[in-house]
């Protein structure tokens, strides 16, 4: 072989640095790719994102209240609360979400009341796996306090299907990373790889960045959505014309109740709104599992955590046909342990309203001029509080804490 071609093979070889035409194709590439994507995003900003698409904004208000929570208080005798739970904490109006209906509550419960602060950190569709991940966060603003909702039905899958937000994984602590890898991840549809990727994100700073182009694919997708739709008006449109909508209304009408209560459902729909609980869980359970390792971070930090139970419509699963009261209390027992044995207090309240109490199909309260449901919830909480004096004076100090 030649000098010639040994200096050919050099250059050019199998596995060897590419040529100058090809870097600059592949430069133009990318670069013809980015713009193209660009003008995609820009031809789709007038479509509302899909809110399932975009999980991440919860942090939009997860964060601010953190912050505001980390402020040095105006006042050394200031008691601060964070109030954990999903949309039956906060699905109220302004000032009668149950966390102002617990402060309301403690104000009134002593003569020389503790000036109190709570935190709202509620959020639709919040549930233990969620909280996990956020836990070390609010830990590290020394709340005086964690009061936090769970409901049974955050153990079913069709909760674990639907409305964990894995991608919350992503703000877990880094030193909490290799516990986090012994928990039941792949229960949340979340794989280790993920779990590290959303954590490099969020550490670089690049969260911002991560929500903006979650919103714009899921403008992308309402906008396909939106041609699908034109094109199947068309003449040549096919038979799965409106397929996903006529589904989904089949699947609801399944699982709704009776014409006289809409509001409700029927056997199907409450044993796929409750799962397994119904059959009875142990504390081996996965969604057990997280609320058990979020109480623990919690009360490693010196935080006292009450943990109550959300009332359940009781009395319509039994009409229904599907309440087996021994395996219910399974999974209540499992509940408390999983709590207790953490470290935490827990508060039974799972079967104290009947059915006149409740709303909707999702158990939120009835909350009207008759019945003020979450009033009568947080007045029980409080006097849990003030009984066992978990705001007193020889509550741990915020020296002490840190």
């Amino acid at each position: 072989m030649t000098a010639r071609s040994q200096q050919n093979v050099g250059e050019n070889g199998p596995g060897l640095k590419p040529s100058r035409g090809a870097l600059l194709f592949w430069f133009c590439f990318a670069l013809s790719a980015l713009v193209v994507i660009r003008g995609i995003f820009a031809g789709v900003a007038n479509f509302p994102p899909q809110p399932w698409q975009t999980s991440i904004g919860v942090m939009n208000k997860i964060l601010p209240g953190l912050e505001a929570m980390g402020n040095p208080p105006a006042s050394p005798a200031l008691v601060r609360i964070a109030m954990l739970g999903d949309s039956t904490v906060d699905f109220y109006p302004k000032n009668q979400k149950i966390p102002d209906r617990i402060e309301a509550a403690l104000q009134e419960s002593a003569p020389a009341p503790p000036d109190i602060q709570i935190t709202n950190l509620a959020f639709l569709g919040l549930g233990p796996t969620a909280y996990y991940f956020l836990a070390d966060r609010i830990a590290a603003q020394k709340p005086d306090l964690v009061i936090w909702q769970v409901s049974l039905t955050h153990a079913s899958e069709r909760w674990r299907r639907s409305l964990l937000r894995p991608q919350l994984a992503g703000w877990t602590a880094p030193a909490r990373i290799p516990s986090a890898l012994t928990l039941p991840l792949d229960a949340i549809g979340l794989t280790v790889d993920e779990l590290l990727f959303y954590s490099l994100i969020v550490q670089t700073g690049q969260a911002e960045r991560w929500q903006d182009w979650l919103i714009n694919l899921s403008r992308v997708d309402k906008a396909r959505g939106a041609l699908d739709a034109w094109l199947g008006n068309s003449p040549k449109g096919g038979p799965e014309k409106n397929f996903a909508a006529l589904s989904a209304l089949i699947r609801l009408t399944n699982l709704s109740g009776h014409p006289e209560r809409p509001d409700r459902y029927n056997d199907l729909g409450e044993i796929d709104h409750f799962g397994s609980v119904l059959e009875g869980i142990g504390p081996e359970h996965p969604t057990l599992r997280f609320i058990a390792a979020a109480v623990g971070v919690f009360s490693e930090a010196g935080i006292p955590t009450l943990v109550y139970l959300n009332p359940i419509n009781l009395e319509h699963l039994d009409a229904v046909g599907v309440l087996d009261k021994s395996a219910m209390e399974r999974s209540v027992d499992a509940y408390r342990s999983s709590v207790i044995d953490s470290g935490g207090l827990f508060l039974d309240y799972h079967d104290i309203f009947p059915d006149s109490h409740f709303t909707d199909m999702a158990g939120h309260f009835r909350h009207d001029d008759e019945i003020q449901t979450q009033t009568q919830l947080a007045k029980k909480i409080a006097g849990f509080i003030s009984e066992n004096k978990l705001l007193g004076p020889d509550r741990p100090t915020r020296e002490e804490k840190n």
